[in-house]
């Protein structure tokens, strides 16, 4: 816990905190705070993100999926970070409180906007607030930026606007400057009357040069230096900065460069690049527990255009429109709301094409078990004639055994008899040797249309004897991790509308079962029962029974039960 509690802080000072008014204020009133920030300069070299530079696209973007399937664990570390700061603020004198609630503001505004604002209230609120200025504007500035996160610029250009940058230090001028750039940056890019768009492009452009006279030289100076440079079209310019930078960059610094650097793969047109510096940005996004973010989203409209790129484009968007509703950073929100219905119609076409290949599939097999029973029909039919002819033939024999002239036309008879059951035999045989032939003729035949249209799969399908519940099975797991990825507290929200004895709970292998394939189609709004019988492929009294039986053991009135699944 000490070493995390030495990592967040540190996280924190690269955030451009002032950490060198804290370890003033710590050298001057805590001797132990200055001890622990001095420990962490050997941790330095062990913040430095793991080079991706040396991965392909395809490793990239598998590595983006894992840490999407795991992000609440990178957020929950930074999150435990956060509480520890929280618990070494209250120990800590006013000024040095004052100095961690602002860094665990830093934090927030990319993780919570609401808990930012908290913060700064808290901070705003210190009787050290009232009498020290710097802290003052540094609050006020904080409280525009997470307000133009929240997409709420009329309210954050008031508090800008009212603030004077001469009278402010070096180091919180250079926030202020960098504020003002974002927000007016955001501001260009997302306003809809073109005069103001180019005012706020302008003024964009003179806080991006502001910065650049004020910060130190370095990395930091370079990242802007070459946004620069490329909004004014120079873009050689740009990749040379960048390149030069990155060797030295620590992990936030070589997000920012990997931001630029996909800008300018986009000026390129070079697709491959682009997905790859935005893939980069990505991960290191999520890796520092980040919920406002924009590359992913990017990246998302990119696979999007790619072949076979469209089911990552579609999970990359709702984990884009989940963390954006988590921070409350309406611009993501926004935004991804935009280009959500492109990426969810190319998703809803696959699903289409995977649901009429099903079909497809299902048809040909029942065809196959039709044409089947229809020659096992036939067989017995004439099974059942061939009995009926040796029946015949066993009474005339015996009925020509009491004569002998009556044998000899028994005997004949009998001959006749024979030959007629050879011929039937015979027949017999070959109409099932016809309908076996016929069976595999058509067999062959599918499976060439098949190999001609390159469906492996498909074929491998058809010649398993389990094709059809192994398809059925891949199905209704299909539309179950669908589902619940649109809404995955369903389950604990459907049982807690029964009664506590009533609770279902599913096997380790599978996602929903029955009763909550049911619930979660009437949730979709499928509420007619032959047709969910229809999709489920059971019969009508069983859906009925089920609906019945868990109405009487909801907690709620049996007529209110299903408008409130509606809800979950």
């Amino acid at each position: 816990m000490f070493f995390s509690l030495l990592l967040s802080l540190y996280i924190l000072t690269k955030r451009k905190t002032h950490l060198p008014l804290l370890l003033y204020f710590s050298f001057m009133k805590n001797l132990k705070s200055l001890i622990l920030l001095v420990l962490l300069l050997p941790v330095q070299p062990l913040l430095h993100a793991e080079s991706l530079e040396t991965l392909s696209n395809d490793q990239l973007l598998r590595r983006l999926d894992r840490m999407i399937e795991h992000k609440a664990d990178y957020r929950n570390s930074i999150l435990s970070h956060i509480d520890s700061m929280k618990v070494l603020a209250m120990s800590q004198p006013m000024n040095e409180r004052a100095e961690t609630f602002m860094q665990i503001f830093q934090v927030y505004s990319y993780i919570q906007s609401d808990s930012a604002m908290a913060y700064l209230a808290r901070t705003e609120a210190l009787p050290v607030s009232q009498e020290n200025a710097e802290l003052a504007a540094r609050v006020r500035i904080g409280r525009a930026k997470v307000l133009g996160v929240m997409g709420l610029y009329s309210s954050a250009l008031p508090i800008i606007q009212r603030i004077d940058a001469r009278k402010l230090s070096d180091d919180v001028r250079l926030f202020y400057y960098q504020v003002c750039r974002t927000l007016y940056g955001w501001m260009s890019d997302y306003g809809e009357i073109y005069d103001r768009k180019i005012h706020y492009r302008d003024l964009t452009q003179m806080y991006r040069d502001s910065i650049i006279l004020v910060q130190q030289p370095g990395i930091d100076r370079n990242i802007v230096k070459a946004d620069r440079a490329l909004t004014l079209g120079d873009i050689s310019q740009a990749k040379s900065i960048c390149l030069k930078s990155l060797p030295n960059a620590d992990n936030l610094q070589r997000t920012y460069l990997y931001v630029i650097m996909s800008d300018i793969a986009h000026e390129e047109q070079n697709t491959d690049d682009e997905i790859r510096y935005l893939a980069m940005t990505a991960i290191n996004d999520l890796q520092r527990g980040a919920t406002e973010y924009s590359a992913l989203p990017k990246l998302a409209i990119l696979l999007s255009k790619t072949e076979g790129g469209g089911e990552r484009a579609y999970n990359y968007l709702v984990c884009t429109m989940s963390d954006a509703v988590y921070c409350k950073a309406r611009l993501r929100t926004i935004e991804a709301t935009n280009i959500f219905p492109i990426i969810e119609q190319g998703h809803k076409n696959r699903m289409h094409d995977r649901f009429a290949l099903s079909i497809g599939i299902s048809c040909a097999i029942l065809i196959f078990l039709v044409l089947f029973a229809i020659g096992l029909f036939y067989a017995h039919r004439r099974n059942r004639q061939l009995a009926e002819i040796h029946k015949q033939l066993d009474a005339a024999i015996a009925s020509q055994r009491e004569v002998n002239d009556a044998l000899s036309v028994a005997n004949a008879q009998l001959v006749q008899a024979n030959q007629v059951k050879a011929t039937y035999i015979a027949r017999y045989l070959e109409r099932c040797r016809t309908y076996i032939d016929a069976m595999e003729t058509n067999r062959k035949r599918l499976l060439k249309m098949l190999r001609g249209g390159g469906q492996t799969e498909v074929l491998n399908l058809l010649k398993s004897d389990n094709t059809l519940s192994m398809e059925e099975h891949i199905f209704y797991t299909d539309f179950d991790e669908t589902f619940l990825t649109l809404f995955p507290n369903f389950v604990t929200n459907f049982n807690a509308l029964l009664q506590p004895d009533a609770q279902i709970c599913t096997k380790r292998d599978e996602l929903l079962n029955t009763e909550l394939r049911i619930f979660a189609l009437i949730r979709l709004g499928i509420t007619d029962s032959n047709r969910i019988a229809h999709f489920l492929n059971y019969s009508l009294p069983t859906i009925y029974s089920y609906r019945s039986r868990l109405r009487n053991k909801s907690i709620f009135p049996k007529e209110e039960f299903e408008s409130r699944v509606m809800n979950c």
